[in-house]
C-alpha cells in the first residue's frame, strides 16, 4: 500500500470518475493529492473523504494562471509537488459536419491546451525539487486511432499523444528527473459515459451494449483500471517509463 509514499500530486478531473478513483487510491498508496477541479461541490467532498492527506482547489484548466497558482498553493500546502496527473477532459458525439466552432474551441482549449499550461507549469516546478516525478497524461484510444463520432475529441487527443512524447524528449534531453507518459482508456463506465449516452439520445445500458461490442475482451473498463494505471506510471516501479503510451482498452486497439 505504499506504491506512492512521499509523493505529492495534483490531479485534474478529480471531483468524480476516473480522476476521483485516482485520488482515492493515491492516497490510500501513501500519496497527498490536490483533487483539481472546476466541480466545487463534488471536490471538496472528495478532498473531505480523504482528510489530511488531500485538499481541494478549484481549478479551470484553460487559465495558465489558475495553473501556476494550484501549483503555489500545492507547494505550500503539501511542501512539494512529484506528480501531475492530466485527467481532465470533455467529448461531444458530433463528427467533422455537426461539430460547431463553439465545440471545436471548448475541446481543444480543455483537452489540449490544458494540458500543455499543466505540463508547462509542472516541469517549471519539477525541475528544481531534486526527486524523481512523473506527469501522465490522459489521451485515449482515440489518440491511437479514430472514430468519426468523435471528431474535435480524435484531434485533442491525438495531439496530447504527441505532445507527451515531445515533452518527455526535452525532460530526458534535458537530464531533467521527470517522465512523461499517457495513458489511452477504452470506453469506461463514468459520469462522462453517461453524459455520451444522454447525448445520444440512449439509456447507459444501450450505450454500454453498443460499446462492449467494439472491445475484444466482451465488458468495458472501471474507473479502478485507469486510476491503477496511473499509480504505476507515477510510482518507482515506472523509472524507465518515459514517452510512452500505456492503452488501458480491452484489447480495442489491437484489431
Amino acid at each position: 500500500m505504499d506504491r506512492l509514499k512521499g509523493k505529492v500530486a495534483i490531479i485534474t478531473g478529480a471531483a468524480q470518475g476516473i480522476g476521483a478513483c485516482t485520488a482515492r487510491i493515491f492516497v490510500q498508496e501513501g500519496a497527498k493529492v490536490v483533487v483539481a477541479d472546476m466541480n466545487e461541490t463534488d471536490g471538496r467532498a472528495v478532498a473531505a473523504e480523504l482528510g489530511e492527506n488531500a485538499a481541494f482547489f478549484k481549478l479551470n484548466v484553460t487559465d495558465y494562471n489558475a495553473w501556476k497558482e494550484c501549483v503555489a498553493v500545492t507547494k505550500a500546502t503539501f511542501g512539494k509537488l512529484n506528480v501531475l496527473i492530466n485527467n481532465a477532459g470533455i467529448s461531444y458525439r458530433k463528427d467533422i459536419a455537426g461539430t460547431s466552432l463553439e465545440e471545436w474551441d471548448r475541446t481543444i482549449a480543455v483537452n489540449q491546451t490544458g494540458v500543455f499550461y499543466g505540463m508547462q507549469v509542472a516541469i517549471e516546478e519539477m525541475r528544481t525539487n531534486g526527486e524523481k516525478c512523473s506527469i501522465a497524461n490522459a489521451s485515449s484510444i482515440e489518440g491511437l486511432v479514430a472514430e468519426s463520432a468523435f471528431f474535435a475529441y480524435c484531434a485533442s487527443k491525438g495531439a496530447v499523444t504527441l505532445m507527451t512524447k515531445a515533452a518527455a524528449l526535452y525532460c530526458g534531453e534535458n537530464r531533467l528527473n521527470i517522465r512523461v507518459n499517457s495513458v489511452h482508456p477504452g470506453y469506461i463506465i463514468t459520469p462522462m459515459a453517461y453524459d455520451d449516452a444522454r447525448q445520444n439520445g440512449q439509456t447507459i445500458e444501450e450505450y454500454s451494449a453498443e460499446f462492449i461490442q467494439k472491445h475484444p475482451i466482451g465488458y468495458l473498463g472501471k474507473p479502478e483500471d485507469i486510476a491503477y494505471g496511473y499509480v504505476y506510471l507515477s510510482s518507482d516501479e515506472a523509472d524507465f517509463v518515459s514517452g510512452t503510451q500505456l492503452a488501458i482498452d480491452g484489447c480495442y486497439t489491437a484489431q
